[in-house]
């Protein structure tokens, strides 16, 4: 583990940490969020309202369709900027495959850097990250993930300084074309980590395939993570037989929604996807009355972001339907996990 003392904390005290920090990021939204300030005093909400982990049920829910009204060419942000644009260290739009207007940019000061990368940094680690390590990172150059796993992309500190590791940069803007280049790279290199989706690793099994040869033993990986992105297939049950049978390693999913800088990865006991819970509230929302749902009921996953000072969300309603598991996970780590 990266951070033990976190990742194995009881609930009570992951419990505490949301609560403080709950009530201070509600605070510093509402102060400096046009978005967050409009929704509240609409919803008859201030600041001082919030003073149990309970009253988060209060504040109003946000969707994408809320941030798309807000966006001008004037306010690029929809109302969610935080801080001058001169603490801003990277701007980035969420990865919609295809141009889609408006708009809705993201962005990270440098704390909010140094934040992304401790929490990506305890994510592969879980996953087995060790030194010396070779990890092929299918992703466009402008997702943010792109930007703080590997430390080359901004020459400052990324996971890579943290835990020295060769990293295999493949852009997937183009895939389909570029495959035959992706294949040869993980065949010479054999990574023992690749990030990669579903829909691209069925194109490179395909396409290996086609060459009667098989991925288990051109490429060989211990653990293949499978990126839910917008309009990417979701690794099922049966996509992950599968691909454990002709890959070889350990199938997982990550739960990648870089609007609200988030990401929620399977442990090698694939029973559902971390939350880092000091850094974030998950819920799981009924969209017929705008309530949670019951502990272990199904909903709109809602995510509320407890650090950011750039462009934090709270609660953001997604497209993803998931239940929310809070038990004690058998890789040790307390966090709760989300199931989908």
């Amino acid at each position: 583990m990266w951070r033990p003392n976190i990742e194995t904390m009881p609930r009570r005290e992951i419990t505490k940490i949301q609560e403080e920090r709950l009530k201070r990021q509600v605070k510093y939204v509402y102060e400096n969020s046009p978005l967050h300030k409009k929704k509240f005093d609409e919803a008859g909400i201030k600041p001082g309202d919030i003073k149990k982990l309970e009253d988060l049920k209060k504040l109003p829910l946000i969707n994408r369709e809320d941030l798309e009204r807000e966006v001008t060419f004037k306010d690029i942000y929809g109302g969610r900027l935080c801080v001058p644009t001169e603490k801003l260290m990277l701007v980035s739009n969420p990865p919609e495959p295809q141009v889609k207007e408006p708009l809705i940019m993201t962005a990270l000061t440098d704390n909010d850097r140094e934040r992304l990368v401790d929490q990506m940094t305890r994510t592969l680690r879980m996953l087995g990250l060790k030194r010396g390590y070779t990890l092929e990172l299918q992703a466009s150059q402008w997702e943010i993930i792109s930007r703080f796993v590997e430390a080359h992309f901004m020459f400052r500190r990324g996971v890579q300084t943290l835990v020295p590791f060769t990293s295999i940069p493949i852009e997937i803007t183009l895939f389909i074309i570029d495959i035959p280049r992706a294949i040869s790279l993980t065949k010479f290199f054999k990574p023992q980590i690749i990030i990669t989706t579903v829909d691209n690793a069925q194109l490179m099994q395909g396409e290996l395939e086609k060459q009667g040869e098989n991925p288990k033993k051109e490429f060989n990986p211990e653990v293949v993570v499978h990126r839910i992105r917008p309009l990417a297939p979701i690794l099922t049950e049966e996509n992950r037989k599968e691909f454990e049978a002709k890959w070889g390693g350990k199938h997982v999913k990550m739960l990648d929604l870089q609007d609200n800088h988030f990401y929620a990865t399977e442990c090698p006991e694939r029973k559902g996807m971390h939350v880092w819970e000091d850094e974030f509230i998950v819920e799981t929302i009924d969209t017929e009355n705008g309530q949670p749902t019951a502990p272990g009921e199904e909903g709109k996953l809602a995510i509320t972001n407890l650090w950011e000072e750039a462009t934090p969300i709270i609660r953001y309603v997604t497209d993803k339907t998931a239940k929310i598991e809070t038990e004690k996970c058998n890789c040790g780590r307390t966090h709760a996990r989300i199931i989908m």
